[in-house]
């Protein structure tokens, strides 16, 4: 995104000119101010704007960032309560899981996707491509 640039004066009356040259370099000076204030508000807003986006992006990197946290310090799993948000790798397959809400936990998060959220998104993803991978070959009458 480009932002607004605010225009130069084209003339800057100087006091050591003739009164002739100063008094039209006044109206020339005087006649450019709005322009230059308007320029100035919108690239106030175009930067509040984007400072606004950093904010947001700013978030989510935090909430990311602690989500890798959440994953790397992770305990291993054993049955027993577990928190909203909570992680736990799972002693079968090796890969963290992070709770979906306050639950008691008897089965190993990689079985129990309605509590355990997966956070490896490469098995993640490697299963919604199998799946509609399976649903293209049923549509094509594979």
């Amino acid at each position: 995104m480009s932002i607004t640039q605010v225009p130069s004066f084209t003339k800057v009356p100087d006091r050591g000119s003739s009164p002739a040259t100063f008094s039209g370099d006044v109206d020339t000076f005087l006649s450019e101010i709005n322009a230059r204030t308007e320029a100035g508000n919108q690239q106030a807003d175009e930067v509040n704007a984007l400072a606004a986006q950093v904010e947001t992006q700013a978030a989510d990197v935090q909430e990311a960032r602690a989500a890798i946290d959440a994953g790397v310090n992770a305990d291993r799993w054993a049955a027993g309560d577990y928190s909203d948000g909570q992680s736990a790798w799972s002693p079968i397959n090796g890969l963290t899981y992070r709770a979906k809400g306050d639950f008691t936990s008897m089965i190993d998060p990689s079985a129990d996707p309605d509590n355990w959220h997966n956070l490896n998104p490469i098995e993640e993803a490697g299963k919604l491509i199998s799946a509609r991978a399976r649903r293209f070959a049923t549509w094509i009458g594979a």
